[in-house]
């Protein structure tokens, strides 16, 4: 009777799982061809001007060249002269930051932010094929460092304040823009730092705030013909630890074992044998409903009946890296030193550990964990700095639907979902001013493209200059 029973009960699992999953699915008609654009030739030439300006910060602020923010900062007031008319004046800004005001015609809402930032990353120049700080234009891609990372928001975002002004326009309500000058310098306090603490002394809360994120991705997923818009509502947080042991030191013809390094080697290699526990926070609940009710059915079932699939979906996506690290806080040694010569066993080993944190956990919790898994009381772990995960911005107010609606004008091709950021932007140093902050870049990229992104040869399509102005214009006319 059993046996009986258990295809019974697999049957009817099966069928309330169908059913379940029509009823949520609200499959809509989206082109699966993106629609062309016409290229501006005037913007692709001032974005290429901007991208030979070699804005690289460095977290010791006396070794970034800060003349060449001051030639960026030059070239933005010469090719966008009323938008400078904007410009805050304001000595506790910071001499290489950027803040702007366009007041709206209407009052009673609170204004709407738009953040991107000046820096960039270095790059070793023998690895390009085109030079990363000459703006090179070839077969439709403009080359070079900052290309896509962020100067094309900055000056998409000019531009589209630019040609308002031209035309005699004012956006319905006030608009503040700021661009930062080390973002990419993580823990630096000399850009959005800043601008966040003068938007503080001024009372300015923010409707929402708009800063760099997520892509309109093609062909991301495997079986989706749509493309994928991600807005993050949320980041990981960022955690280094130092991991250091210290063994008698010697000479390498008569080693005494265990060596420092050694235990080091085997601390860290049980913390890359060892993953921390998968978790899907909301973000990524969001992400899987929203795909799950335009995708494929075979998707639908598993991303609509996460009650059931959950696990399943754990133990695929711990398959792949880049949904390996959207389900759980990761782990990964990065740098690691001892002797500096061949024939003398060091006295100390130390390795830096960089910990990338899902929301809810903690500098806390992620050293607890990392000393259980180590297992030996001969490692020191020390904690270097931590940036704790960022709020969970809302996703059920005007703002979100609005940005959605904006992202769906400029890409109709796209499914818009929210998503958890696994990298760092300046955005979470604004989270104390609004409710609402989000992460997305107007792009259309595949994975090909976004990798690019901090290697060599990054680039942008010019298609994306022009899409990117688009929707701009529409976000800064229509809230």
């Amino acid at each position: 009777m059993l046996f009986l029973l258990i295809p019974i009960f697999l049957l009817l699992l099966l069928a309330v799982l169908i059913c379940r999953t029509a009823i949520m699915r609200t499959r809509t008609k989206l082109p699966t061809v993106p629609s062309t654009v016409q290229t501006d030739t005037e913007v692709e030439a001032i974005l290429a001007k901007a991208v030979a300006c070699k804005t690289v910060s460095h977290l010791d602020p006396s070794q970034t060249d800060w003349d060449e923010f001051s030639h960026l900062i030059a070239l933005l007031e010469k090719s966008f002269p009323l938008c400078n008319k904007h410009k805050i004046t304001d000595e506790t800004i910071g001499p290489y930051n950027l803040v702007y005001c366009f007041h709206g015609e209407e009052k009673g809402r609170e204004p709407a932010l738009l953040t991107a930032h000046l820096d960039v990353v270095g790059a070793n120049e023998q690895e390009w094929t085109h030079p990363p700080f000459e703006g090179e234009i070839e077969e439709g891609f403009l080359y070079g460092r900052g290309s896509f990372d962020c100067k094309l928001q900055v000056i998409s975002i000019l531009s589209a304040f630019e040609h308002m002004r031209k035309t005699g326009n004012r956006p319905k309500h006030t608009w503040y823009v700021a661009f930062g000058c080390d973002e990419e310098s993580n823990s630096s306090k000399e850009g959005a730092v800043r601008i966040a603490q003068y938007f503080q002394k001024q009372g300015v809360h923010f409707s929402f705030v708009l800063d760099e994120g997520g892509v309109v991705s093609q062909k991301y997923i495997k079986g989706f013909d749509q493309s994928i818009a991600v807005v993050g509502v949320a980041e990981k947080g960022y955690l280094d630890l130092e991991l250091s042991v210290e063994r008698t030191a010697g000479h390498s013809s008569t080693p005494a074992f265990p060596t420092a390094l050694g235990t080091l080697s085997q601390a860290i290699s049980r913390l890359e044998n060892k993953q921390m526990p998968a978790r899907l926070t909301p973000p990524v609940k969001q992400m899987l409903t929203n795909l799950g009710k335009e995708g494929p059915f075979a998707y639908s079932l598993l991303f609509l009946n996460l009650w059931l699939t959950a696990g399943l979906l754990k133990l695929v996506f711990s398959k792949q890296s880049t949904l390996n690290a959207a389900i759980r806080s990761t782990i990964v040694p990065t740098v690691i030193s001892a002797s500096d010569k061949s024939n003398v066993i060091a006295k100390k080993a130390t390795a830096i550990v960089n910990c990338r944190l899902l929301p809810r956990d903690t500098e806390q919790s992620i050293v607890s964990w990392v000393t259980r898994t180590i297992a030996s009381d001969s490692v020191l772990v020390t904690p270097l700095h931590c940036t704790p995960p960022s709020h969970i911005s809302k996703t059920d107010g005007d703002a979100f639907r609005f940005l959605s609606q904006t992202i769906k004008k400029t890409f109709p091709e796209s499914i818009v979902t929210p998503y958890l950021m696994m990298g760092a932007t300046d955005a979470r140093k604004y989270q104390d001013l609004s409710d609402s902050v989000y992460r997305f870049t107007p792009a259309r990229m595949d994975r090909s493209e976004v990798d690019r992104m901090h290697a060599p040869d990054e680039r942008i399509n010019l298609e994306n200059i022009s899409l990117a102005q688009q929707f701009y214009t529409r976000l800064i006319t229509n809230w």
